[in-house]
């Protein structure tokens, strides 16, 4: 645990509560990033005495922000920081979330929990546009950030089209550059669809968070560069973790057409040829 930084001067005359001078306090240091993620706080009973307050005072600060998300307790290990949430962009460009948090400096850990070839049956197969005999490489992986899992990862694909995946070793091969080595073609594009979902009891327990907890379920379809899809895979990112981003462009009805402005422009959508 680093050491606090300077103690707040507190005014126990003034109007402001005494807690919410420290609660003040207490997300300047967050804000700041002189708490970083994780960072433990010291117990209530020593913040109380060395700030000379009650620990009342110190108790009703710290839930506080722990309602607003800024601080969490663990029973028996006491108070921390709550780690800042992974963005997760609404964009045009396909990146994956290993991409992503290689992009932002994040590292983390990758576990597989199961590879093997499967049969496509009848939910996959129309999918991938192949028979449900085919066969498609599956793999179950765990990713996890400060030894904290926050994605569960199932990959289902094609292996006619990318043969020899199951001899690699995912916990520090990624799968998309695997793919495109083999399939000698680069993956293109895709389709993700998003939904709010609560954890049942194998979510929960791979992600270590309670049963019915929210979690933000994710299916993917790649496709190669000349249109056939070849990899299917659906997420589980724990919703304390993860929050979806977009940039919107606003548009607006003039005389009953819809105006889009791009770079500070109009654009009017051609009429319809009938």
């Amino acid at each position: 645990m680093a050491a606090l930084s300077s103690y707040p001067q507190l005014n126990r005359t003034g109007p402001t509560p005494i807690y919410a001078q420290i609660k003040t306090w207490m997300r300047a240091q967050i804000m700041s990033g002189s708490w970083p993620d994780n960072y433990k706080l010291l117990a209530e009973a020593d913040l109380a005495t060395e700030l000379d307050v009650s620990r009342g005072t110190i108790r009703k600060a710290i839930a506080e922000l722990t309602d607003e998300g800024l601080l969490e307790r663990t029973h028996g290990r006491g108070t921390f920081v709550t780690p800042t949430l992974l963005q997760q962009p609404l964009a045009d460009r396909m990146v994956t979330f290993s991409e992503d948090l290689i992009s932002k400096g994040i590292p983390f850990e990758t576990q597989v929990l199961s590879q093997e070839i499967v049969p496509a049956g009848s939910r996959l197969g129309p999918i991938l546009s192949v028979d449900e005999e085919a066969s498609l490489f599956f793999l179950r992986r765990l990713r996890s950030i400060d030894d904290e899992p926050i994605i569960l990862v199932n990959s289902f694909v094609v292996n006619d089209i990318a043969p020899g995946l199951g001899h690699l070793d995912y916990t520090t091969q990624r799968l998309f550059p695997a793919i495109e080595e083999r399939a000698q073609m680069f993956i293109k594009n895709g389709s993700r669809t998003f939904q709010a979902r609560l954890a049942d009891s194998h979510t929960a327990r791979m992600l270590d968070i309670s049963r019915r907890s929210a979690v933000m379920y994710m299916e993917q379809i790649s496709y190669l560069g000349d249109g056939r899809p070849v990899e299917f895979s659906e997420l589980w990112l724990r919703g304390d973790r993860f929050q979806l981003t977009a940039f919107v462009e606003r548009s607006h009805f003039e005389s009953g057409v819809m105006v889009t402005v791009v770079n500070g422009r109009k654009s009017i959508p051609e009429p319809a040829l009938t």
